[in-house]
């Protein structure tokens, strides 16, 4: 089976098996307003505001599927993508308390994306969270960005409740594209979340080692973000 398409095939058929299963448990949607779209150290939106929609849904069994989008701003010689649309689907686990597990299969697409090329392509990632403060995750793909690399990536994360609406977050990760001609680089955050009803404001600084090859030109360096977010 092409690779392209093995993520979004694998995760049809496996929610098929579980559909007689699964009635509707928890639907939910997002949409975020930030000052910089920034992944893995990356900047998305070129230094400008980024707008974000996300829908999900859960089942009290673990399966659970969406979609995510937001406006970003990259060019390059290949065209220039204005829109990311992501779609996944996964299995969360909790086991004994307070571990859980999560397996997530990932499709990034760019509709609209201009040039001769598709950066479209798929993703593995594998995380684990303990007392759902601390976590880890692992992150696979065998076709970044479309052009047949192999990239993984490796990322720690804490979030510390302080009080009932404040949170303190710190994220540490390592993203490895070294197949692709690009050096390995550490990225990280650090900032707080305070939440009112269904209102989430976000202020976070945000920094990496500067990587070389096609993501130098990417790199989102040291700055502050500043992110809204309202759920229903």
């Amino acid at each position: 089976m092409n690779r392209d398409i093995f993520v979004p095939a694998f995760a049809l058929i496996f929610i098929s098996m579980l559909a007689p299963t699964i009635q509707a448990s928890e639907y939910s949607i997002s949409t975020t307003l930030t000052s910089e779209y920034i992944f893995r150290g990356l900047k998305r939106s070129d230094g400008q505001p980024a707008l974000q929609l996300g829908v999900d849904y859960e089942h009290d069994s673990g399966v659970f599927a969406g979609v995510w989008g937001s406006t970003i701003d990259i060019q390059s010689p290949a065209g220039k993508r204005d829109l990311e649309l992501d779609f996944y689907a996964g299995f969360h686990h909790r086991f004994q308390a307070p571990l859980s597990a999560t397996l997530t299969l990932l499709r990034y697409t760019y509709p609209g994306q201009t040039g001769f090329h598709s950066y479209d392509y798929n993703e593995v990632l594998v995380s684990a969270t303990w007392q759902d403060r601390y976590s880890v995750e692992l992150g696979m793909t065998r076709d970044l960005n479309g052009l047949g690399h192999d990239s993984r990536h490796w990322e720690f994360q804490l979030d510390y409740p302080v009080a009932n609406t404040w949170v303190l977050g710190a994220t540490l990760g390592l993203n490895d594209m070294s197949d692709a001609g690009v050096s390995r680089y550490f990225y990280w955050d650090v900032g707080a979340s305070v939440r009112w009803s269904r209102m989430i404001f976000d202020l976070r600084w945000f920094d990496n080692e500067r990587p070389d090859g096609f993501a130098a030109r990417d790199s989102a360096g040291s700055q502050w973000v500043v992110s809204f977010r309202m759920t229903f």
